[in-house]
């Protein structure tokens, strides 16, 4: 019984220390003094956390951590539930890869970092930019988006020692 109490506690410190994580790194994301700028692109912070975050986590707490950072990412951007989504389903993709196909390290965190990142920009363009007529949609990939792409891989080893510090300290015993 002392066990599984010990076990639920240490899930859930956890848990609220991934959110304060969340919630800190949306406001550095989405505040203006917190990284510069190169050539107008600014790191997307949210995507290496939460690739890192479903890593260790299983599918359904990654699923949750992803639609958090997501909404966060959502109500600064008025994107209507774009990036909730994405970053859900990329989340519980990295989760399930990590648990049944490949293994936890930082060279994977830069392949499925990476991978995130391109692909969240990817399909941002074609919803928000092609989709609806916009233009210049291949000219903004190569020019803000691939600058912000290389700015964000940048922080992918921060947060995989970050988070790996946060779940082996609190690790439950059943896990």
């Amino acid at each position: 019984m002392y066990a599984l109490q010990y076990n639920d506690k240490e899930k859930r410190l956890r848990y609220a220390l991934y959110c304060a994580v969340i919630v800190i790194t949306s406001v550095l994301q989405f505040s203006g003094i917190s990284f510069p700028e190169i050539f107008g692109a600014k790191p997307f912070l949210l995507i290496p956390l939460t690739v890192c975050i479903s890593m260790y986590e299983r599918e359904i707490p990654a699923a949750v951590f992803g639609v958090l950072a997501g909404i966060l990412w959502d109500i600064n951007s008025a994107k209507e539930g774009f990036s909730s989504v994405t970053l859900m389903i990329l989340c519980v993709t990295i989760s399930i890869l990590i648990s049944h196909i490949m293994r936890n390290n930082i060279i994977t965190a830069f392949v499925l970092g990476t991978g995130a990142v391109v692909i969240y920009g990817i399909l941002y363009i074609l919803v928000n930019i092609v989709f609806t007529g916009a233009g210049g949609g291949l000219r903004l990939f190569f020019t803000f988006y691939m600058t912000s792409f290389i700015y964000t891989i940048i922080f992918i080893p921060v947060f995989y020692y970050l988070v790996r510090f946060v779940f082996t300290t609190h690790k439950a015993t059943d896990e």
